[in-house]
């Protein structure tokens, strides 16, 4: 049987919209049928067309149906939207030369839909480094900020979301501008294990090498119409020098080529690296004397810093490389929880990418600092060799001794059953 997923009806109920579907062929796996896909607002969507409604479920479905060679039919479908996926399927074939991404779509019928007004832009927020300096870089468009519940806070975390959103009606009101809230379902919907499985000739996996970028951007669809936005910004992760050495479903080739109605999306900072982006943000926070309570931490459950991982050590670490202090930042430690964090990111933990992570981080900070001008805690930083950071110097040593001793002891045990 063919592989297809055919789109029977889309619900449109107040703030909410919920998709009546059904999945043919040996694709099934790769879906969680007991998890029908479905978006809420804090919108009415009552003037909202069916055609650009189906968008954020179309957008979840196509990397889907590319990988698995899938039909997905659909009764309707915004016509700007349309014309923009073969240039968005084209930047995924050309970042997975190895895979063969085929899948087709078929649509009953199009609708061209416009606005009759300039209403500004948006921008994806999550709270960290990257959201912040797109906020901080437009922030005379004051942008809508657009938050998702359902991408790294889980649906049944409704603590670490309460966070989040007060996060977000905090920074709104710092900034002076508006904001939508989105739950969604969209990691849910399907079985990312077996599309990790089904993409792993790729060297990556579903979530970060091909799911999030255009799932998350589609949701922006719905606000973009009934607030007529004219662009939506979706903050980069990688920069420019690194093009060609990573492979992420957000990236400038893919991005930049979707579109719905009136509306393009812009991969925003692609040229900047995070210490620059670092740096635009406390400048700014010193300049404006705004508040910018950065939440950067994914291995922390309820919304916030656990400042304990790598991800919160090398942001705490940017923050002090440009003279400021990261507990005015949105991170909350001790001395003493410092003194730990530091002795075991020196110590205790291996970074795939040490040089090209840190590096430009201790850059800025021999430029900007004195080592004496560091806490205590961190000096160590100031001078290491990044390749070197979370590699204990005798590491190596006490392996190569560990291991003679197992060798000695086998000998000994051999020989004893003789």
């Amino acid at each position: 049987m063919k592989n297809r997923v055919i789109i029977e009806k889309i619900v449109i109920a107040k703030n909410r919209i919920d998709y009546d579907y059904k999945v043919e062929g040996e694709w099934v796996k790769a879906f969680n049928l007991n998890e029908k896909f479905f978006v809420e607002y804090n919108l009415d969507l009552s003037l909202l067309p069916q055609s650009m409604a189906i968008i954020p479920f179309l957008a979840n479905l196509l990397p889907m149906a590319w990988v698995y060679d899938a039909q997905i039919i659909t009764p309707v479908c915004d016509k700007t939207f349309l014309d923009s996926i073969p240039d968005v399927k084209k930047g995924y074939k050309d970042m997975y030369p190895m895979m063969e991404l085929k899948g087709e779509l078929i649509v009953e019928k199009t609708e061209e839909n416009h606005y009759t007004k300039d209403g500004g832009t948006g921008a994806f927020f999550s709270g960290g480094v990257d959201a912040f300096n797109t906020l901080v870089c437009h922030d005379d468009e004051k942008p809508t900020l657009i938050t998702l519940w359902g991408a790294d806070i889980k649906l049944d975390d409704a603590m670490g979301w309460e966070k989040v959103l007060s996060h977000l009606i905090t920074t709104a009101e710092e900034f002076d501008t508006d904001f939508v809230t989105v739950k969604s379902n969209f990691r849910l919907f399907s079985n990312e294990g077996v599309l990790s499985n089904a993409v792993k000739n790729s060297g990556d996996g579903w979530w970060h090498g091909f799911h999030h970028g255009i799932g998350i951007i589609s949701h922006g669809a719905p606000i973009a119409y009934l607030k007529e936005k004219r662009a939506l910004y979706i903050a980069s992760s990688f920069h420019i020098s690194q093009k060609g050495q990573y492979t992420c479903a957000s990236d400038p080739t893919i991005d930049n080529f979707i579109k719905f109605a009136d509306t393009k999306i812009v991969h925003d900072g692609y040229e900047q690296t995070r210490q620059d982006k670092i740096a635009n943000i406390t400048d700014f926070a010193k300049e404006t004397g705004k508040k910018i309570p950065l939440r950067v931490c994914w291995e922390s459950s309820g919304g916030g810093n656990c400042c304990k991982c790598e991800k919160c050590f090398r942001t705490i670490m940017g923050i002090y490389a440009q003279g400021f202090n990261p507990n005015e930042f949105g991170f909350d430690y001790t001395k003493e929880e410092l003194k730990s964090l530091s002795k075991n990111m020196r110590y205790k933990n291996t970074f795939v990418r040490g040089a090209l992570r840190y590096g430009p981080i201790q850059k800025a900070m021999q430029e900007n600092l004195k080592k004496r001008q560091l806490p205590k805690e961190i000096r160590w930083f100031y001078s290491i060799i990044p390749s070197k950071i979370g590699k204990h110097p005798y590491l190596n040593f006490a392996r190569k001794v560990k291991g003679k001793i197992k060798h000695i002891l086998r000998r000994l045990v051999f020989n004893g059953k003789k």
